[in-house]
C-alpha cells in the first residue's frame, strides 16, 4: 500500500511539473519572477583573419581548420590557425602527374 501511494505522489508531482511548464508560454505574467535573466550575446568576431591568395587556387573545401585549394599545379592543403605572421601557412602541396 505504501508503494502505490508513493507511486501517485511521484506520478502527481510530475503531472503539475508538467502543467506548469505547459502554462508558461500561454500565461507569461504568472510567471514571470522565475524566468531566467536573458543571456548576452557573444561577440561573432573571427579568432583569426586570414588572407589567402587567389593565386593558390580555387576553393575546394573546409576541415580541420584547413583549406583544400586546386589550382593548375595541383592540390594544396592551408593550415589557417596559427598566430601572425605565420599564417596560412602551407602544409601539403600535391602535383598530379
Amino acid at each position: 500500500m505504501t508503494l502505490d501511494r508513493y507511486t501517485k505522489a511521484v506520478l502527481t508531482v510530475i503531472a503539475l511539473a508538467l502543467v506548469v511548464l505547459a502554462a508558461r508560454p500561454l500565461v507569461p505574467a504568472l510567471f514571470s519572477a522565475s524566468t531566467p535573466d536573458a543571456a548576452w550575446a557573444q561577440t561573432s568576431a573571427a579568432k583569426y583573419e586570414v588572407v589567402v591568395p587567389k593565386s593558390w587556387g580555387k576553393f575546394v573545401g573546409f576541415s580541420n581548420n584547413n583549406l583544400l585549394l586546386e589550382n593548375s599545379d595541383g592540390m594544396r592543403i592551408v593550415d589557417v590557425e596559427g598566430k601572425p605572421p605565420e599564417y596560412p601557412k602551407v602544409k601539403v602541396h600535391v602535383r598530379f602527374q
